[in-house]
């Protein structure tokens, strides 16, 4: 048996460091992905409230400040900006994978949240693996093992940012018949060059490991990033691959801000015994009538599952 999903990967600058004005953005984009018939939409690293590419400019009082907006426009994981979100996925009935930064206390994490089209926050992953500039913001997460997520239209399974390089997260990705691959990346200061640390060399290399297909998401990098900061500015564009590692649809043009849609082939079903509700297009009442017998299986643990193999001392995963 076939399946044909249509999916979208957001290629769009951030309301840099503006939380409100950021959740805004994010709920106008799942409505315009699910507008557009797509049953899953995922965004860049980070998108919430940007990623700090300003970190690169070698100005320490500036880096203070930003590092400050950057923990005061951080959102939780159950507070009013989330519980936003998951309305707008309920609302138009589509499945949300976000990248934001997530507050507790005084720290801040690299968080990524699996969203179903009822609303339900299905997990959320710290990252663990930051690179240097990533720990002078964030702070570092548990290790644990990424979860595949039975959804209607198949085995969907994500990361975020150099995640995507480690195999015992990979191999386990895999393990658990991921059909749908979410590789959530920030922009790059390589752009499209080829390499280990390139954005797209990663997503096409993990399509063809995998055997599945891949939507990476990425941000847009504007004058709103710098504020006047000046740096290098990275580059990059939205790909969606298929298991083939060939391009599906061709990328949107660098720069440009939008939705990349692909409708992707799937093969094999999935029984997950929950009714879909229906779809809302702005406000309008769906036209389809929810399927009976349809939805996801739920798991013992929603957020991850604990890391007891591969460990260092340190209780960083060895990847």
């Amino acid at each position: 048996m076939r399946k044909t999903v249509r999916v979208a990967a957001v290629q769009a600058e951030p309301k840099w460091l503006r939380l409100r004005e950021g959740v805004e953005q994010v709920v106008e984009l799942i409505g315009a992905a699910a507008v557009s018939g797509a049953e899953l939409v995922a965004f860049p690293e980070t998108f919430l409230p940007g990623f700090p590419w300003w970190r690169w400019v070698e100005t320490n009082q500036w880096n203070v400040e930003y590092s400050t907006r950057c923990r005061e426009n951080s959102m939780s994981r159950d507070g009013a900006e989330m519980r936003a979100v998951t309305a707008a996925a309920r609302r138009y009935g589509i499945h949300v994978v976000l990248g934001f930064g997530e507050r507790q206390d005084r720290r801040i994490y690299m968080s990524q949240a699996v969203i179903d089209d009822s609303g339900v926050l299905l997990s959320v992953r710290r990252k663990a693996g930051l690179n240097g500039v990533e720990r002078k913001v964030f702070a570092s997460g548990a290790p644990n093992l990424p979860a595949v997520h039975r959804t209607p239209f198949g085995a969907l399974g994500a990361l975020t940012g150099q995640e995507n390089q480690r195999p015992l997260l990979t191999r386990a990705l895999r393990a658990d018949g991921e059909q749908i691959h979410v590789a959530a990346w920030p922009g790059g200061m390589e752009g499209d060059t080829p390499g280990p640390d390139s954005s797209t060399t990663v997503s096409r290399m993990y399509a063809l490991e995998a055997g599945a297909y891949v939507i990476a998401p990425c941000v847009v990098v504007g004058d709103g990033a710098w504020e006047g900061g000046g740096g290098q500015r990275p580059t990059g564009r939205a790909r969606i691959y298929g298991p083939d590692g060939i391009e599906v649809i061709a990328p949107l043009a660098e720069g440009a801000q939008g939705l990349l849609y692909a409708e992707l082939e799937l093969r094999g079903g999935v029984d997950v015994g929950i009714a879909r509700r229906p779809r809302e297009r702005r406000g309008q009442s769906a036209a389809r009538t929810a399927r009976a017998g349809v939805g996801r299986i739920p798991s013992s643990d929603r957020w991850a599952m604990p890391l007891t193999i591969g460990s260092t001392a340190s209780g960083m995963a060895a990847c």
